[in-house]
């Protein structure tokens, strides 16, 4: 029973490389095997210009050089940027060796270990720029996610969970997030520019309704945060990854179930469970997930029920579960009539937060967001039934599918002059998802959809806003050198169907994509009606005061076909005057 074990060991020591065994700026570089280079971080601030650095070097090291200069105790760089590379040479008890080193601001991730769907213990590394302390875990990791966990998939996801020596839970925090014990690290191994994801948390961050629950959990969040890290495995570079929070209950911050102790008749006590906060995620696009098909037989003793998969109470804790909130939400919108839905509909979903939502998913043309990837919550189902919504995996956002293969890669259908409705059903789910069709028939839900829209339109959903938040993010990634890195890592993959990863061009299309789409939302899909300014679907007085405002210079011209009320091409008192006559008229 000591093999495995010895075989791992023997197998970690095989691929550690030859290490210089010094710290620059109090900071070690990290060795890459495949290239035979060093990746030293750096403090962001020292990046456009020199960098100079105090150095130990162990006892076994010397001649050190960099750049044919000798180092003692002070390393001298002219210029540190993201494509920079100075030669690095060295003698390690007496063999000399000869390589290069460049620079990153992003924190470097070390992992040792072979990883598959089990959890495997492994220990990991956080080196950080600035000669902060290395920091050391154990924790169990295993690979995650459903299509990017396939065989022929080689930049897999991970779920890492931090352990403490017993092997019990420990939890630690990153980047100013959350403490907690269960992380995950995302590939974005689909996604032709690798943070598309990572953007679109941030945009449901910024404008999604808080959920129902709000008042009693302040801090509960439907979406996650993370932050990039560059990778290595097994001595070798992986890869830029997302480093994030879990889309779990402490997330959420739904209610914790309890335990109580029970008295039988015959003295004897056994412990019962009280469901409080559930989480469901669906997984296929079965008639139950689509809403449209109820289901009256149910295995309460299984992790997965009808295309939905369990997140909490997890089934290894808490067993049998209970999904009769989530069926019998199921059960209301496939059988109960529209007159009855729009009355009840607000017992079991949380309305405004599905407002938001399908404006979100509109804007960003989620395909992969309309039934699997949706995330169903409940707070406490003791007190309420009702569900609300969270986002995940949003990859397949912004121009790009879920697959990448030559037919559906920037295919046309997933371009912005489209309806998201008019996906074909094999490729979106959202024309045959019940409950959306049920709660956009109901009177005011898309109206308010539209006058949320046009309520972000000047902030938010700005089309320089929204290219200014994935451009921050890609010049972060290409000042650094990780753009590059991650291209010549990972391009020709099978996991990309073997085409490049051109990260400049993708970024252009990009840019181009959210531009298209706010003009096309603005004059198709959320179109108004001459002097609806504000969107409500409603022309008042508040239409009038916001053109006012529009001709006076106070605020943007949004939409000129709507704000140019009397159509003579220009913005002016003209317009104010017939829309006032138009109020009066109505």
């Amino acid at each position: 029973m000591r093999l495995k074990p010895l075989l791992l060991l023997l197998s970690i020591l095989t691929v550690l490389p030859v290490k210089a065994q010094l710290t620059i700026g109090g900071t070690p570089p990290v060795y890459d095997q495949i290239t035979k280079t060093y990746m030293l971080t750096v403090p962001e601030d020292v990046f456009g210009g020199p960098y100079l650095a105090p150095v130990v070097i162990d006892n076994n090291v010397t001649e050190v050089k960099i750049n044919g200069k000798a180092v003692t105790t002070v390393a001298e760089f002219p210029l540190i940027n993201g494509d920079t590379s100075y030669t690095f040479t060295f003698k390690k008890n007496g063999v000399f060796n000869s390589s290069s080193i460049h620079f990153t601001y992003l924190p470097i991730m070390s992992i040792t270990g072979t990883f598959s769907n089990d959890y495997v213990e492994a220990p990991v590394q956080f080196i950080f720029p600035g000669g902060q302390e290395v920091l050391r875990y154990k924790t169990r990791i295993k690979q995650a996610g459903a299509s990017t966990n396939s065989v022929w998939v080689h930049k897999h996801n991970y779920h890492v969970k931090f352990i403490d020596d017993n092997g019990e839970k420990m939890d630690v925090s990153f980047f100013g997030f959350r403490n907690d014990n269960h992380w995950r690290l995302d590939a974005g191994t689909r996604d032709m520019i690798r943070f598309r994801n990572y953007a679109a948390n941030g945009l449901w961050a910024d404008f999604g309704t808080k959920s129902y629950y709000a008042d009693k959990q302040p801090g509960a969040r439907s979406y996650i945060r993370g932050s990039h890290v560059e990778v290595f495995m097994n001595g070798s570079y992986h890869g830029f990854y997302n480093f994030t929070e879990f889309l779990d209950r402490k997330q959420l911050k739904l209610k914790k179930y309890a335990e109580r102790e029970v008295v039988a008749d015959d003295g004897s006590t056994h412990l019962e469970v009280d469901m409080h906060g559930m989480l469901w995620k669906a997984v296929d696009d079965t008639p139950q997930a689509l809403f449209s098909l109820p289901s009256d037989t149910v295995d309460n003793t299984s992790g997965e029920w009808a295309g939905f998969e369990l997140k909490y109470p997890d089934i290894d804790e808490v067993c049998p579960t209970d999904y009769s909130v989530l069926q019998n939400a199921v059960r209301f919108v496939a059988r109960s009539n529209q007159s009855t839905f729009n009355s009840e509909a607000a017992e079991y979903f949380d309305l405004p937060v599905m407002v938001d939502y399908y404006l979100f998913i509109t804007v960003v043309f989620g395909i992969d967001n309309a039934c699997n990837n949706m995330v169903f919550a409940c707070y406490d189902s003791a007190i309420d039934k009702k569900l609300t919504l969270a986002v995940w995996d949003l990859d397949a956002t912004v121009g790009q599918h879920y697959a990448d293969m030559d037919g559906y890669y920037h295919a046309d259908v997933i371009q912005p002059e489209n309806e998201l409705e008019d996906v074909p059903n094999n490729m979106c789910a959202l024309k045959r998802n019940k409950l959306f069709t049920r709660v956009k028939a109901m009177p005011g839900f898309m109206e308010a959809v539209k006058a949320r829209y046009w309520q972000l339109r000047p902030t938010i959903l700005c089309a320089d806003s929204l290219v200014a938040r994935y451009t921050a993010i890609y010049n972060r990634l290409d000042a650094c050198g990780a753009l590059d890195r991650e291209a010549v890592r990972w391009s020709d993959t099978g996991d990309i169907s073997h085409r490049m990863l051109e990260f400049p061009e993708e970024f252009d299309y990009l840019c181009d994509w959210l531009r298209r789409r706010i003009a096309y939302l603005d004059t198709h899909t959320f179109a108004c009606q001459p002097g609806d300014i504000n969107g409500d679907s409603v022309i008042n007085i508040a239409d009038v005061t916001l053109l006012i405002g529009c001709v006076l210079g106070d605020h943007e011209v949004l939409n000129t076909g709507v704000t140019d009320v009397n159509g003579d091409g220009f913005i002016n008192v003209a317009d104010v005057t017939a829309l006032i006559s138009l109020v009066l008229n109505t």
